[in-house]
């Protein structure tokens, strides 16, 4: 259900740009209208004074990928870390903590762009995809069973840790060029994951 989620909003928007670069002449002014007609209602803002007549973004952000790179990842990392959470848990819960991951992430993010005057220097225009609640259900498998064997073939296998070191590891450098902002959010995210 989350990959479809994922699909069905990444195929929409990218369908919705379709059209308005057929609609414009001019690529520049089809995307800057596209940004502020559509997109502005599917991911996050960086100020709280643009999220009050768009509530429902909270949740909206994290189905919602602007690039098939954004959706390829966080497909992939979570049907990785997915599959092994339902493996330990059942199937119900990893729809809950990926809302959840999300909507933790989103809140911190607000929270210290609006508090942290360091995080005030380089602010993102908006937060958008998966990856705060896919930091979420990473770091919960993780915290379950952090020696559950990938690859059992292969030597005895290798740890579920040493997977989740390096999913936070490439996280972390990518948002190392988004802003510090982000960091937090999918640390926030993470650290509810293990609490969960």
């Amino acid at each position: 259900l989350l990959f479809a989620i994922n699909a069905l909003v990444f195929v929409l928007l990218n369908g919705l740009k379709v059209v308005y670069l057929l609609s414009y002449d001019n690529n520049f002014q089809a995307e800057e209208f596209f940004q502020k007609q559509i997109l502005q209602w599917f991911i996050l803002p960086a100020h709280t004074e643009n999220l009050w007549n768009k509530p429902w973004v909270i949740f909206s952000y994290m189905f919602s990928h602007y690039s098939v790179w954004g959706l390829i990842s966080t497909c992939l990392w979570l049907w990785a870390f997915g599959y092994i959470l339902q493996d330990l848990t059942g199937n119900k819960k990893l729809f809950p903590l990926y809302l959840y991951g999300g909507f933790i992430g989103a809140v911190i993010f607000l929270i210290s762009i609006e508090f942290v005057p360091a995080f005030q220097q380089n602010i993102p225009q908006y937060f958008m995809g998966g990856s705060a609640a896919v930091m979420c259900v990473a770091v919960a498998a993780t915290t379950l069973a952090p020696d559950y064997r990938l690859l059992p073939m292969l030597n005895g296998g290798i740890p579920l840790w040493v997977l989740t070191l390096i999913y936070v590891a490439i996280d972390f450098a990518s948002v190392a060029q988004s802003g510090s902002s982000i960091g937090i959010a999918h640390l926030a995210a993470g650290t509810f994951g293990f609490i969960f």
